[in-house]
């Protein structure tokens, strides 16, 4: 089953939009956003989130199958945040998530970030325990009200 990790263009609009409407009907308590809230984006809207994220999508035997963000932190310049990591039900357990994770961390060494910043939702325990895997560890609540686990991987 070959696995591929790429950044998502314009040009993938179809691919985008596919994967983060399966991500929140998958995972509706996962992510800040809802699908009722996104499904009636335009086209318009979901170039300029393509253009405003750096998005990487995973493909098993040429189909899409993961997903995940980066952006900029808003506390710290030099921190690249990882964001709406999402895997499908179908490829879980092949590993796609440490692939996507690879991919914002050679993201954010290729721009100069000193660390990846992320939030885990409480009870999600498999993204955190991928994420403890990977490297990262629990680090306190960066801002007033945080509702999320934060995580941290310093570069």
């Amino acid at each position: 089953m070959p696995i591929t990790v790429r950044r998502l263009t314009t040009a993938d609009l179809d691919v985008a939009r596919t994967l983060r409407l399966t991500a929140l009907k998958d995972a509706p308590t996962a992510f800040l956003s809802t699908y009722e809230g996104t499904v009636t984006r335009t086209d318009e809207e979901w170039r300029s989130w393509i253009e405003a994220v750096t998005v990487f999508a995973a493909f098993v035997d040429g189909k899409p199958a993961g997903m995940v963000g980066a952006v900029r932190d808003e506390l710290e310049a030099d921190v690249t945040e990882l964001i709406s990591m999402w895997v499908a039900p179908e490829a879980r357990g092949a590993r796609l998530a440490q692939r996507l994770t690879d991919a914002v961390v050679e993201h954010a060494r290729s721009v100069g970030d000193r660390a990846v910043h992320l939030e885990v939702v409480w009870g999600n325990d498999a993204a955190e325990a991928a994420y403890l895997r990977y490297g990262f560890a629990h680090i306190p609540a960066r801002k007033a009200g945080q509702r999320d686990r934060s995580m941290w991987l310093g570069l």
